[in-house]
């Protein structure tokens, strides 16, 4: 397909469907709704927000109390388009689709909810996030899960990959019927798993006493920034709310920066040290998160570092961890 059939492609999603999309705005791609297909950003590269407050969103209701009477809120929505996701973003939302795989409120969103992914195709360019390649095929779509998959290639025109039964069902409304269908074969490729994880899982398990969780605290302002935009932090609390017709029970999203997250209903606090809650940070993602699934807590997409107000970078801490000096 070239780029011409290609937007013809998004302007039929955009007549059917709710559509989100990377769009180009001042200096930053960022993923809003869109109106047009000619607002995309077809470049691939990582905008600085995420798909994930459209899968799970910051507050939802659960379920309401009126008197003795019991509701539960499982929320319909529109039929939704996330368009454009990265091979980054992709695992992420991978990530989230087995962590909430039992969650009845996300379960019933992310039914109504297509994902289009899309790369640049600039083999091995890891740093500028538009990775794919043929030769990606097998170790990297095979074990991210999608519904559609177009890929750029050199020459301008595009190619297209079903992920799911949902995904041939959408190609063909829009009357297409050239791609190539990818069965998802699990998280963890034939090869074993990563060693891009393997490495930082050992980098961060055993780290504690670490002087590195002390100098990070002297700088860190425990924000909660990197957790918000963080496309794989998915922590959240439940709150009681009052309403004029009884209680109606709330999650929003939270962070482990955040002062209570750690209290108990006797009012002690587990994370009651910066240095504490960093290395409790980097633990999930690292060592937890691979241990239950052996697969990516982080997908390196370097979103907490942009919008780290002190600049700390999650790279560079790993690295530091894994350094020989620091193993003495």
């Amino acid at each position: 397909m070239n780029q011409k059939e290609m937007n013809n492609f998004a302007a039929k999603l955009l007549a059917n469907y709710l559509v989100y999309a990377p769009i180009k705005k001042a200096k930053e791609v960022i993923i809003e709704k869109i109106n047009l297909a000619g607002q995309i950003d077809w470049t691939g590269a990582m905008p600085i927000n995420t798909f994930k407050r459209v899968l799970l969103p910051p507050r939802e209701v659960m379920f309401n109390v009126e008197g003795q009477e019991y509701k539960e809120r499982l929320t319909s929505i529109r039929e939704t388009i996330l368009f454009g996701v990265n091979i980054l973003d992709l695992q992420a939302i991978t990530l989230l689709d087995h962590v909430f795989e039992k969650d009845v409120y996300y379960q019933k969103r992310r039914q109504d909810i297509f994902t289009v992914g899309l790369t640049g195709g600039i083999e091995n360019d890891f740093r500028k996030y538009r990775v794919f390649h043929q030769a990606y095929e097998e170790n990297v779509l095979e074990h991210v899960m999608f519904d559609v998959f177009i890929e750029k290639q050199k020459n301008g025109n595009f190619i297209l990959f079903s992920g799911s039964e949902k995904g041939r069902t959408l190609l063909e409304s829009c009357n297409i019927v050239e791609y190539e269908n990818i069965e998802f074969a699990g998280l963890v490729p034939e090869k074993g798993v990563d060693n891009k994880i393997v490495q930082n899982r050992l980098a961060v398990e055993n780290s504690e006493k670490h002087n590195l969780w002390k100098e990070l605290a002297q700088t860190c302002l425990a924000c909660g920034k990197c957790s918000i935009v963080c496309p794989t932090c998915f922590c959240f609390d439940e709150q009681d709310e009052a309403t004029l017709e009884g209680v109606e029970k709330a999650r929003r999203w939270s962070s482990c920066f955040y002062s209570d997250f750690s209290k108990t209903a006797g009012g002690k606090k587990d994370l009651d040290a910066l240095a504490k809650k960093l290395y409790f940070w980097y633990t999930h993602k690292f060592v937890r998160v691979p241990e239950e699934l052996s697969y990516y807590g982080c997908v390196s997409c370097m979103r907490c570092y942009k919008v780290c107000p002190v600049g700390i970078n999650v790279a560079r801490n790993l690295q530091a961890l894994s350094s020989k000096e620091s193993r003495k």
